[in-house]
C-alpha cells in the first residue's frame, strides 16, 4: 500500500513538474467549431506563410459597445440578411477568421487565403442546383472545393470545405496549400522554427491578434533618400494582439528587428513621432490624452508599443473623427 501511495504521488509530482516546465498551455490542435482556441487556428496555414490576422469573431460580434456601432451602420442590416440567407446566424454560428498571406509577402494575391471557423450547412454554400456531381465541383486530396469568384474566364476566389468546422477561401494555389496543411502533408505554421518565438510573445486568446513578416528590402529601398529614417529599415517582423477587458481596449504592437542594438534608434524615432504628435493634439485635448497614454519600452527581444482606450476616449476619438470628416468634406456648388 505504502509502494502503491509513493508511486502515485510520484506521479503527481511528475505531472506538476511537467505542467509548469511547459507553462501550462494547451497544444494547438485542428480547431473544432464551439471548441477552438485562437492558436489552433494557425494549425490550418503553411509553414512558410509570411502574415496572418486572427479575430475571435464570436467575442467580438457580442460585445454590447460593438453590437451598438453595427446597428448604427445603414449597410449592416443588408449584410445581415445576405449571411442569413446561408442559413447562418453572425452572433451564434461564426467563431473565428483568420486572414493570412501563404507564402511570399511579396506576393500577396497568390498567397491570399481565409479560413472561417463555423457551423455550416455545406448544401446551403454551394451555388444553385449544383451537386458534388458538377464539373465545377473539384476535389483535392480528398476535399472538395469550388470556384466561388471568377473573373474574365480566371478564377479568383475558390472556397473549400475542409470539414463540419472550417472552410477555406482564396486563391486556387492558396487553398491547395491549406489543403496539404490540413491533411498533414506538409507542415503547420506552428513547426515553423523562426516563427516559435513569436507565438509564443503573443497573447493568442486575445480578440485579435497577427504578425506580418517585413522584406529587408522592401523598407531599404524607401529610406535610402532620408537617413533619419534608416533605423525603421532594421524592422524585420510586427506582431499584435487587441483585446477587450474592463471597459477598456487595449493594444500591444511588438516590433523585432534584426539585432538587439536596433531597437533603441528605433524607439527613438517613434518617440519622436508621439512627441510631434502631443504638439499637434495640444487643441485637442482628448486626443492630446490618447497620445500621451501610448507607452513606448524596448527589451532584449522587441520594442513594444501599448495603449489602452476606456469607452469614453473611444467615443470621444469617435466625434473628433467625424467632426474632421465634415470640416474636410467639399462643398457643393450651390450649398451654404
Amino acid at each position: 500500500m505504502k509502494n502503491q501511495r509513493l508511486v502515485i504521488t510520484s506521479c503527481l509530482l511528475m505531472g506538476l513538474i511537467a505542467c509548469f516546465l511547459t507553462g501550462c498551455t494547451s497544444q494547438a490542435r485542428k480547431p473544432v467549431v464551439g471548441s477552438a482556441l485562437g492558436q489552433d487556428m494557425l494549425t490550418l496555414l503553411p509553414a512558410d506563410t509570411s502574415a496572418f490576422f486572427v479575430l475571435d469573431l464570436n467575442r467580438l460580434i457580442n460585445l454590447k459597445t460593438i453590437e451598438k456601432k453595427l446597428l448604427e451602420q445603414k449597410e449592416f442590416e443588408s449584410y445581415k440578411q445576405k449571411i442569413e440567407a446561408f442559413n447562418l446566424d453572425l452572433k451564434k454560428d461564426v467563431y473565428y477568421l483568420t486572414l493570412a498571406v501563404a507564402g511570399e509577402i511579396n506576393k500577396p494575391a497568390d498567397g491570399l487565403a481565409a479560413v472561417i471557423n463555423l457551423k455550416y450547412q455545406q448544401d446551403k454554400l454551394m451555388p444553385p442546383g449544383t451537386t458534388d456531381k458538377n464539373p465545377e465541383i473539384k476535389t483535392y486530396n480528398g476535399i472538395s472545393y469550388f470556384p466561388m469568384i471568377e473573373s474574365e474566364g480566371k478564377t479568383i476566389v475558390c472556397l473549400a470545405f475542409l470539414d463540419s468546422s472550417n472552410l477555406a477561401l482564396g486563391s486556387e494555389g492558396a487553398i491547395k496549400k491549406i489543403i496539404d496543411v490540413y491533411n498533414g502533408k506538409v507542415p503547420n505554421l506552428l513547426s515553423n522554427k523562426n516563427i516559435q518565438p513569436v507565438i509564443k510573445d503573443l497573447n493568442t486568446r486575445a480578440m485579435t491578434f497577427g504578425w506580418l513578416m517585413v522584406p529587408s528590402q522592401l523598407l531599404e529601398s524607401e529610406f535610402n533618400e532620408n537617413p533619419s529614417m534608416a533605423p525603421l529599415s532594421k524592422v524585420r517582423s510586427v506582431s499584435s494582439f487587441s483585446d477587450y477587458k474592463n471597459s477598456s481596449y487595449m493594444t500591444e504592437i511588438k516590433i523585432y528587428a534584426g539585432q538587439k542594438d536596433d531597437l533603441k534608434p528605433i524607439a527613438d524615432i517613434l518617440s519622436g513621432f508621439k512627441s510631434l504628435g502631443l504638439g499637434l493634439g495640444n487643441q485637442t485635448p482628448q486626443l492630446a490624452e490618447v497620445i500621451q497614454g501610448i507607452e513606448i519600452t524596448t527589451t532584449e527581444k522587441y520594442l513594444k508599443i501599448f495603449i489602452s482606450l476606456n469607452e469614453e476616449q473611444v467615443e470621444a476619438i469617435g466625434k473628433l473623427i467625424k467632426e474632421k470628416g465634415r470640416d474636410t468634406k467639399p462643398v457643393r456648388q450651390g450649398e451654404d
